[in-house]
């Protein structure tokens, strides 16, 4: 085992111009394209989960667009932007909604004259104190609005921009601001300076409560938006919903549109963070590397490191922020294990203990019955009893009989425990599929029973479970569908369109025209999955079917590949299908 470089993955935004692991800088390189041509006013959405990487794209961007306001950059060398970084949630933290709101609009006032100031102190004095005079104002401003119990409609925003007779309003102040943006770049083009603009950089909407953050988007909306200023926002669309929950109710099909005619009135461009695209194996095995969890054994062997990322892909998935926890809990398990022993680990030990850890952290409860039980493949009716898990049917029974992921009898009283959380139920075959490759990680001359019990003893220290409140799994779920005209009625009523459900049928039979009778395929809710028939040791899928909404993503061999049509699916990729089949299957496909 070779030794660590670090111990740990600090859970931080990737630094300006640290190395790409994740495969994402061809989209940063498509935004910057995008950024350095657009008109202005703009704003951009960049939207994703907690964890999907927004703040890092963000720094990318900044770092390769905006000069920095604190240090002097020869004007030849000067980027062509002044970037604004705001992060919201520490402007709220502590305060009221409305001391929120008046303390941004100070914030990125401050900001931009500090810039101004900087490069054109004596020649845009007289611009800067007027933009002054205006932030003086603010503080009556806020305690007007906040004395009215106002919502959305009528909150802090809409206070500020009322007119006061004898008193300067706020448009005023909205006007005097693009003129000092506007001189601050005319003298830039007088020392040789091409510089575009400003680009505004709001970060951490999703930590903040949704109303605020809606009103945010307003402020930016009314307030900042102005010539040659560029807003790049980190921020959800979930965010937005329930926001807007108190101006306009519930979501519905009903009142969708006018949810998303909010966002489109603010956002001009979205864009999601491609977290299924995301390469993990790359990140993997540097992160991995790094922490001195394998060594050039795993390495250099390339179904080695594709049998991580598939455990990985089946369990922690690719959200960046669960992958660093997932390599801290390792790099703090190789540790205890270096002072348990100073002898190597053999190589399925690793993978056993990682495939451990996978379950641990994205099934906590699947794991805690592998802690109480180690030999799974003997799990019976024995063990669902005295877990109290839910009758099968006999139309379960029979579905469940022909489904591979799911003919056994230990795979039957998975399935009942994963009904029991809504999560889970929705995964049950990917939790199944991670199971059936822990079972195929154990060596055929060890004791499986004994092998799990040494291994997840060890990893026990990290396990955190959060089984306070039960859940269970809403009845009449259907769990299987009989070919693909049942499926297709089901997506059908899902609100898929007829155009989707055509390309998907077209996808399939173009698959099932390849691989013949060597395959069984099974629809599920959300997967078509395709597995071979005559496996090494037992049936194994190699290729999953994702419905995504205007996409049909393919999931096989570790990676993702999303396709609008038929017509995608290239000899290129029918080509690499193969492969994924012939490195599971006894029976080769040419």
């Amino acid at each position: 085992m070779q030794t660590a470089r670090t111990s740990n993955i600090i859970d931080k935004p990737r630094r300006e111009g640290a190395e790409d692991l994740l495969g994402v800088d061809k989209y940063t390189d498509a935004l910057i394209q995008f950024i350095e041509s657009c008109q202005m006013p703009t704003t951009l959405a960049i939207q994703g989960e907690w964890g999907s990487g927004k703040t890092s794209l963000l720094n990318q961007i900044r770092y390769r667009l905006c000069e920095s306001s604190l240090h002097s950059v020869e004007v030849n060398k000067e980027k062509p932007f002044y970037g604004v970084w705001l992060n919201t949630w520490q402007y709220s933290l502590m305060k009221s909604k409305d001391e929120a709101l008046i303390s941004i609009i100070k914030g990125l006032t401050t900001e931009i004259l500090s810039i101004i100031s900087q490069k054109h102190e004596s020649k845009s004095q007289a611009t800067i104190n007027k933009v002054v005079g205006f932030v003086s104002f603010l503080g009556k401003a806020s305690a007007k609005a906040a004395a009215s119990s106002v919502g959305i409609e009528s909150g802090v925003v809409d206070s500020l921009l009322e007119k006061d007779a004898g008193e300067a309003n706020l448009l005023a102040f909205k006007k005097s601001l693009e003129d000092a943006i506007r001189q601050c770049l005319e003298e830039d083009r007088k020392s040789g300076n091409n510089n575009r603009g400003f680009i505004f950089f709001i970060d951490d909407l999703d930590r903040i409560d949704p109303p605020v953050a809606v009103e945010i988007l307003e402020l930016i909306k009314n307030i900042f938006e102005v010539e040659n200023c560029l807003f790049v926002l980190a921020i959800d669309y979930e965010v937005v919903v329930k926001g807007l929950v108190p101006k306009f109710g519930p979501l519905t099909e009903k009142n969708e549109r006018e949810f998303r005619s909010f966002f489109d009135k603010i956002i001009q461009l979205p864009f999601s963070m491609p977290v299924s695209n995301y390469d993990i194996t790359k990140f993997l095995i540097h992160s991995l590397q790094d922490i001195g969890y394998i060594d050039n054994r795993i390495v250099q062997d390339d179904f080695l490191k594709e049998k991580l990322a598939d455990l990985t892909l089946l369990s922690v998935g690719t959200n960046p922020r669960s992958l660093k926890r997932l390599i801290n809990t390792l790099s703090l398990l190789n540790i205890i294990g270096k002072m348990q022993s100073d002898g190597q680990k053999e190589i399925h030990e690793l993978l056993i203990n990682y495939a451990l850890v996978c379950i641990q952290i994205a099934y906590p409860k699947i794991y805690d019955m592998i802690m109480q039980e180690p030999s799974f493949k003997e799990w019976n009716e024995q063990t669902a009893k005295r877990l109290r898990l839910p009758e099968l049917t006999e139309a379960q029974i029979a579905v469940l009989n022909n489904a591979a992921e799911f003919d056994e009898e230990w795979e039957k009283v998975l399935f009942r425990k994963c009904q029991q959380d809504p999560y889970m139920a929705s995964r049950s075959f990917q939790v199944s599929q991670l199971l059936n490759y822990l079972l195929e990680l154990v060596p055929e001359q060890m004791n499986f029973s004994d092998e799990i019990s040494r291994i997840i003893r060890f990893s026990a220290v990290t396990s955190v479970n959060l089984d306070a409140i039960p859940k269970t799994a809403a009845k009449g779920e259907k769990i299987r569908y009989e070919g693909f005209s049942a499926l297709g009625e089901i997506l059908k009523a899902a609100s898929y369109s007829d155009e989707y459900i055509t390309q998907l049928k077209n996808c399939h039979d173009k698959i099932t025209a390849v691989f013949t009778d060597l395959i069984a395929v099974n629809f599920t809710p959300n997967f078509i999955t395709y597995a071979s028939k005559t496996p090494k040791g037992r049936s194994k899928t190699f290729l999953y079917i994702r419905f995504k909404k205007n996409l049909i993503e393919f999931l096989f061999a570790g990676q993702t590949v999303k396709v609008k049509q038929a017509e995608d699916l290239t000899t290129e990729m029918i080509e690499k299908l193969k492969l994924s089949y012939n490195s599971i299957s006894e029976k080769q496909i040419s």
